[in-house]
């Protein structure tokens, strides 16, 4: 049976250079994550909601569950925009000095 071969490990014979992402990147886009599951999870808790109930009441968890579905959507979308934002700064400065 052969030996599975190796790769040497060395960064300048790899084809790209591994990506790097420094902790505010990885920070963003791990709450941008965390808020559009936490969105879908309320969306869909208030779908059953409304499909076995008559009327969803107004105490308990129902109008932090509501909150969530109104005011996720756009705070995750401002953190993309700033994730985009850091992510394309580094990257242009990364071409810049590349290119000197």
């Amino acid at each position: 049976m052969a030996k599975p071969t190796r790769s040497t490990g060395d960064p300048r014979t790899a084809a790209e250079p591994p990506a790097t992402f420094n902790r505010t990147e990885r920070t963003l886009a791990f709450m941008v994550g965390g808020i559009v599951c936490l969105i879908l999870a309320c969306f869909v808790v208030m779908i059953i909601g409304w499909l076995t109930m008559k009327q969803i009441p107004g105490d308990g968890i129902w109008p932090v569950a509501l909150g969530v579905v109104y005011f996720g959507p756009p705070i995750a979308f401002v953190l993309m925009l700033t994730l985009l934002a850091i992510t394309w700064t580094r990257k242009a400065r990364q071409h810049r000095a590349e290119a000197r």
